[in-house]
């Protein structure tokens, strides 16, 4: 009997790496009243529509591509919740995600080597090194930052997408099989471990 790998701290994490504001008083567009985490919405109409998880995270990238939030505002909010509290990684991701969107890639990597002296999940640190480095351009360097993730911590289903997406980009037909395979058994074993919880 195997065991399933416990739901950590990375995956929650990486679970929501493009939500609203940390403040939803700060999202103009929405009154806080009716303020809603994007993530929420598009769970929603995955689960309306069947959509892969795949189709989720591309309808995810969209949504924060075409949220009209005030960046300024964002930044400011993102790095004063990083101030208050630098040992908690969540609240690096909506930055460097921000950053990255931006092309601001040297910071969003130089933020995320300050993280890693500061916070314990040092896995999802180099997973979010890889999509900046994937965004960037720099696929060599992304994949072994990938890697590094997975070395540290082999539960990281989202790693392993990104790494099969990378080796099917690059011309790699078994390896990519071989880690969306991984992914599929991580993420089929989280969902089975959510629902008997």
């Amino acid at each position: 009997m195997t065991t399933n790998p416990p739901i950590t701290a990375a995956d929650r994490l990486l679970s929501r790496p493009f939500e609203r504001p940390l403040d939803p008083s700060l999202d103009r567009a929405t009154p806080a009243s009716q303020a809603e985490p994007r993530a929420d919405e598009v769970e929603r109409q995955c689960s309306a529509r069947r959509l892969s998880d795949a189709a989720l995270d591309a309808i995810a990238e969209l949504a924060v591509l075409t949220d009209n939030t005030d960046e300024a505002t964002l930044e400011s909010a993102c790095r004063q919740a990083i101030a208050q509290d630098p040992c908690q990684g969540e609240s690096f991701a909506p930055l460097a995600t921000l950053l990255c969107r931006q092309g601001r890639h040297d910071e969003a990597l130089e933020l995320i080597d300050q993280a890693v002296g500061w916070c314990g999940d040092i896995a999802a640190l180099y997973h979010f090194a890889g999509c900046v480095l994937e965004s960037a351009g720099r696929l060599p360097q992304a994949i072994a930052s990938f890697e590094q993730a997975l070395d540290l911590n082999p539960a990281l289903a989202e790693s392993h997408y990104r790494l099969g997406a990378l080796c099917e980009r690059l011309g790699e037909p078994r390896a990519s099989a071989a880690h969306f395979r991984v992914y599929r058994r991580l993420v089929d074993e989280n969902r089975s471990n959510q629902r008997l919880s």
